[in-house]
């Protein structure tokens, strides 16, 4: 027990918001991977009502000024884009990212980010993908676009 001891030392004088943090942290260590892997939890990455993504904004992914970090909404669009390929193709394919390409056009504020992917070319093997990262008020934030290659099962889309 000593690293729970360890723990429970340090986090004695935290704020309010730091302990806030560990049970982020906390509560993304003990998720489901079946829902989204350990990063995309960590940095607030989750799933809207109708299906689409969209990231809490806090000291899990905020930079030095105090707005989205520009990694975290990288990873935004690329989770995002990824599911939403994921719905468009056979159970039992792969979806990796082979290029993404970001344009950071704002500072990311608020309470929440939310993405908008969308395809623009299905093919054998490969898609082209772009998703738009918007703000609470649907301003662009970012837009990324990107390739990603489709691994499937042998035998299906020959």
């Amino acid at each position: 027990m000593t690293a729970a001891n360890d723990i429970l030392k340090k986090i004695e004088n935290f704020s309010s918001e730091e302990l806030n943090q560990v049970f982020h942290v906390i509560t993304a260590l003990k998720g489901s991977k079946k829902e989204l892997h350990y990063t995309g939890r960590l940095l607030g990455i989750g799933f809207e009502e109708n299906g689409e993504m969209s990231m809490e904004l806090g000291m899990q992914n905020a930079n030095t000024y105090d707005v989205a970090q520009g990694g975290a909404l990288y990873t935004l669009a690329d989770v995002s884009i990824g599911f939403h390929i994921m719905n468009q193709i056979p159970l039992d394919s792969q979806v990796y990212t082979l290029e993404l390409k970001m344009n950071y056009i704002k500072p990311g504020k608020g309470k929440k980010l939310y993405a908008k992917p969308e395809i623009v070319h299905l093919g054998r093997s490969t898609v082209v993908s772009e998703c738009k990262i918007l703000d609470e008020k649907g301003q662009a934030v970012a837009i990324a676009l990107g390739t990603f290659f489709l691994k499937h099962k042998e035998g299906d889309l020959k």
